[in-house]
């Protein structure tokens, strides 16, 4: 009975062993990250501007990468709506849409097939 103890104590090491090996080793490889950044807009939001400045410049940093930002559109006014027209003119990955095809998007995007 000793013997298997032992046998499985040592399997059991040289597993940890080699799980801590792999974990360090991949860690210390620089990995990019990719995101999909969720933007939701309501009409007495007054920070729209400083928001999507902010992820532009994530977008053209080194520490992670935006794949995709989707604006939500919850009523936003005229002077927001073409602040985020605008926004997505100069970045093809973003795109504007309303809470109705918010799901069609995340569906595409994560690849999520429904069925019906």
């Amino acid at each position: 009975m000793d013997n298997i103890i032992v046998t499985s104590l040592l399997v059991l090491a040289v597993i940890a062993v080699i799980e801590a090996v792999s974990l360090f080793c991949t860690s210390r490889r620089t990995v990019k990250l990719a995101f999909v950044a969720v933007v939701p807009v309501f009409p007495d939001d007054t920070d729209l501007r400083e928001r999507l400045a902010y992820l532009e410049e994530k977008m053209s940093g080194s520490s992670c990468c935006i794949e995709e930002i989707i604006i939500i559109n919850y009523g936003a006014s005229v002077e927001q709506l073409e602040i985020c027209r605008q926004f997505c003119f100069e970045n093809p990955a973003a795109v504007i849409t309303d809470p109705a095809g918010l799901e069609k998007i995340l569906s595409k995007t994560f690849a999520i097939e429904r069925k019906t």
